[in-house]
């Protein structure tokens, strides 16, 4: 039975007109964790044969998502990538050898950049993004 890992995933942001690329497994970027959200609209189709229960139909899917990365000595991401398009690439790692690893690749917006410290850690820096179009899942 395979499991998913993270400590081979990878996570890439590049800018659009732009050198900015991120890394997880850079030694530059810091980055240790992905999230990534899949969602679709639960549209409400309810009408007076339905008997009292509300029912839905399928509407439009969206994704989005953050990473979380070290300051440390990295240089942190500029306030003007907020609102920049780029391409984002996000790859798990599977442990079991029988079974591919995922890609995760789409357009996406930084939508936003939080900078954090706190007096008992390290300084941190999340990436919020918001996909814009289809997202492709397939193997890496």
């Amino acid at each position: 039975m395979g499991s998913i890992a993270g400590f081979d995933g990878t996570a890439k942001w590049s800018k659009t007109g732009s050198d900015l690329i991120i890394y997880l497994s850079d030694a530059t970027s810091y980055i240790h964790s992905w999230k990534l959200d899949f969602t679709a609209e639960a549209l409400d189709n309810t009408d007076f044969t339905s008997i009292g229960w509300k029912t839905f139909m399928a509407g439009m899917k969206q994704w989005g998502g953050s990473m979380e990365a070290y300051i440390n000595d990295a240089k942190p991401l500029p306030v003007s990538d907020v609102g920049a398009t780029g391409t984002l690439r996000l790859y798990s790692h599977v442990s079991d050898a029988l079974v591919k690893n995922t890609l995760y690749k789409g357009s996406a917006i930084c939508t936003g950049i939080h900078p954090s410290v706190a007096v008992e850690g390290i300084e941190t820096q999340t990436l919020d993004f918001q996909g814009t179009g289809v997202l492709v899942c397939s193997d890496a």
